[in-house]
This record gives structure tokens, sequence and C-alpha cells, in this order.
């Protein structure tokens, strides 16, 4: 009916990372709960295309009720937002109409005024 946060405790068992998330105690015959996991894994790099979790259910009521449990497979995604911005010093430069620069000199100063670029990702 309403929307409750669970408790949940992350913890390792046999190599593997277990996270155990208690539902409600006591649940009534034939209750349906539906549940939303927001996890946080890192280390993705060689994980591959996707991550699998795999998803028990179990009840503390019953001894002899059977285990539930599913495999869920997640695509790995890698997204990125980026943003150029960029400046040129001066922001503007005028010649003069009659300039000519010196072609063969080294100089950088007879081939105009410089300008300089400015890039930020």
């Amino acid at each position: 009916q309403g929307q409750e946060k669970l408790s949940c405790a992350p913890r390792k068992e046999n190599g593997t990372h277990v996270v155990l998330c208690e539902l409600g105690n006591p649940m009534k015959a034939g209750a349906q709960i539906t549940v939303e996991l927001e996890l946080s894994v890192s280390g993705l790099e060689d994980a591959g295309d996707n991550v699998t979790f795999q998803l028990q259910l179990q009840s503390k009521n019953s001894p002899s009720s059977p285990n539930t449990s599913v495999t869920v497979t997640v695509p790995v995604e890698a997204q990125a937002t980026m943003e150029l911005r960029g400046t040129s010093l001066p922001a503007t430069t005028v010649l003069p109409a009659e300039w000519h620069g010196a072609g063969d000199s080294q100089r950088l100063e007879d081939r105009g005024v410089r300008v300089e670029h400015v890039y930020q990702v």
C-alpha cells in the first residue's frame, strides 16, 4: 500500500558480495509487494557487456518454503556529458588594410599579431 524505505546490509558470503534487505515481518499470506532496488556498482572497466545479479527471496516463517531465485542481467553502458568552451586572446584583432607580413621572416611579430586560443573540455 504505502512506500517504505528498506533497511539493507551489505556483506560478503563465500567470496560473493551479498546485500540482505528485510522486507517486513510478519507478512500476510498471499501478500504481494513490489521492490525497487538502486545499486551502485564500481569497477566495471573489465565487466564486459553486462553485469548479472542473482536475486533470491527467502521466508523465515517456514523452513520448508521454496527458495525463489531469479537471475537478472543488466547491460553495461558508458555515458559521458562533455562541454567544449573556448576563448581567443585577444578577443578581436584588427590589421591595417595596407599591412603585409614579411613572407620569409622567421620572427612571429613579422607575421601578425599573436592570437592565443584556449579550450576547456
